[in-house]
């Protein structure tokens, strides 16, 4: 008798094993990344890829077919989907709207270049990837706003993790270098999520009068949030005689699914209102410690599955062929249009090359929201299997870079 026997659905049981795997797979990967001088989570994004098609599913498709049977998945969505949920409501909370208002000329004129640069890009080489890429029916404009998007955003938890642990090394960021690059990547991270709000309500909206009424109604709900439910949460957190930190910490969760629903329901993805219900947290020091000592425990063992899941929708074909060019063609417009839109945007703002060329690099990590975005795309049918694998490996060789660039801008 093994000790599953009691009765245990098989879908439990194959549930069990799929994680003991991701979880052994990702750690392992992570702590190999850490020792070259990587972040942690580039060597779990890897590990995670690696369990798909591009590498176990080619060299054990026995073993992967009965580990990861496509049919046998549902158990995984659920549990990468509340780990994104609950992942995106902690990096909502991190953007310091406050914090903004300082340097405000400098963020302003860097978040424009890193963004408007790349997403430009991104539009005129949309019509090449959709013509190689594409499915039937697909529409253009959707697909090139999708396109413009995914050039140009920066992953704000993965660039703060690089911050931080090269702070208090002789290779530590300068620390008004360092403010002002997560300062843009907060502002980049909120645009990118509106343009692909907007994005998804123009492709689901029907006719015109139709994704007219969804952008009120969007726009509306952001309104009520930001202008409504946020300063109302600041003032009842700062009662004295208010409920405790850790039932905050469970109606701020349980906010973030609501507002997940009602976003869903308005035809933009639920991960937008996770998102959006994270810029509401209040800025109190003991509910954010709070938030992050309960919650990342959770995301530290459910986000990984994201990361396998992300690998299992990979397609091996991307390296036959034309595949590698196009790759090429990908990281060109996406490392160009980022460190050069930051680059030359913070120089024009006074700052010397070197400053200018870290915050450019800082602000190319793609990283985690990256891979979320993609993921949308391929869930609401934006992009192909072949496309979302060239933008994964995009959003995964841009992110490994920054390290090794930035050891070679300090030298």
């Amino acid at each position: 008798m093994t000790l599953f026997d009691a009765g245990a659905p098989a879908e439990i049981v194959r549930l069990i094993e799929q994680l003991a795997a991701i979880l052994l797979i990702t750690n392992l990967c992570g702590w190999v990344a850490s020792r070259v001088g990587q972040p942690r989570v580039v060597g779990e994004i890897a590990g995670g890829l690696l369990l798909g098609s591009l590498v176990f599913g080619s060299l054990f498709p026995g073993a992967s077919a009965v580990l990861f049977p496509p049919l046998g998945l549902h158990g995984l969505e659920v549990v990468s989907n509340v780990g994104l949920v609950l992942f995106l409501l902690l990096i909502g909370a991190e953007l310091d709207l406050e914090a903004a208002r300082q340097g405000r000329k400098a963020w302003i004129a860097i978040t424009a270049g890193s963004v408007a640069v790349p997403f430009v890009l991104g539009i005129v080489v949309s019509p090449l990837l959709l013509a190689r890429f594409g499915t039937a029916g697909e529409s253009r404009i959707g697909f090139a706003l999708f396109a413009g998007i995914a050039m140009s955003i920066t992953a704000l938890p993965v660039l703060a993790r690089i911050v931080q642990e090269r702070s208090g090394t002789v290779r530590a960021v300068d620390a008004a270098t360092a403010t002002v690059a997560l300062v843009c990547a907060a502002a980049n991270d909120l645009l990118a999520w509106s343009l692909l709000a907007v994005t998804l309500t123009l492709i689901h909206g029907g006719g015109v009068a139709e994704t007219l009424v969804r952008l009120v109604m969007l726009v509306g709900y952001v309104g009520l949030m930001l202008l409504v439910v946020r300063p109302l949460a600041g003032r009842l957190v700062s009662l004295r005689q208010g409920p405790k930190i850790w039932a905050w910490v469970a109606g701020m969760v349980a906010v973030a699914f609501l507002s997940a629903r009602i976003t869903e329901a308005l035809g933009v993805h639920a991960f937008f209102g996770a998102f959006l219900a994270g810029v509401c947290v209040p800025r109190v020091q003991p509910l954010e410690k709070a938030l992050d000592r309960l919650l990342q425990p959770v995301v530290h063992v459910t986000l990984p599955v994201f990361f396998a899941m992300t690998g299992l929708r990979m397609q091996r074909e991307m390296f036959s062929g034309s595949g590698l060019g196009w790759l090429a063609v990908v990281l060109l417009v996406a490392v160009a249009g980022k460190i050069g839109g930051a680059a030359l945007a913070a120089k024009g703002s006074g700052m010397p090359w070197r400053k200018a060329g870290e915050i450019g690099v800082l602000l190319n990590t793609r990283g985690l929201v990256e891979l979320v975005v993609l993921n949308i795309g391929y869930k609401e049918g934006i992009l192909s299997p072949l496309l979302f694998t060239l933008f994964v490996l995009m959003a995964v060789v841009t992110t490994a870079m920054t390290v090794p660039l930035l050891n070679v801008l300090e030298r």
